[in-house]
């Protein structure tokens, strides 16, 4: 079954199957949560949040590959979780891509 989920920020998230996990080589990346317990169906945000903050390229590709551009558009200009020299640089690199 899959789901049309809307994320924390507002906008939609592609379909993801129920209980979509996260790829065991990204738990580097939630190091004060239960890894187990994320799915992208409950967190797409703080997910999202994480992957920009930390994230290598594979990381941002995989981000990518569930979700759209007006997504982390929304999360780079409303989330309070973004340190100010990542927010900037996917300010600047969005702003590149149309919607």
């Amino acid at each position: 079954m899959r789901i049309r989920k809307k994320a924390e920020s507002g906008q939609s998230v592609t379909n993801l199957p129920t209980g979509t996990k996260l790829p065991k080589e990204f738990q580097r990346y939630f190091w004060d949560v239960v890894f187990d317990d994320l799915t992208l169906e409950k967190y797409p945000g703080f997910i999202a949040e994480r992957l920009l903050n930390y994230g290598d390229l594979n990381g941002i590709k995989w981000l990518l590959s569930w979700t759209d551009t007006k997504f982390i558009k929304k999360l780079v200009d409303k989330s309070r979780n973004l340190n100010p020299k990542t927010r900037n640089y996917w300010k600047i690199i969005l702003t590149e891509v149309p919607d």
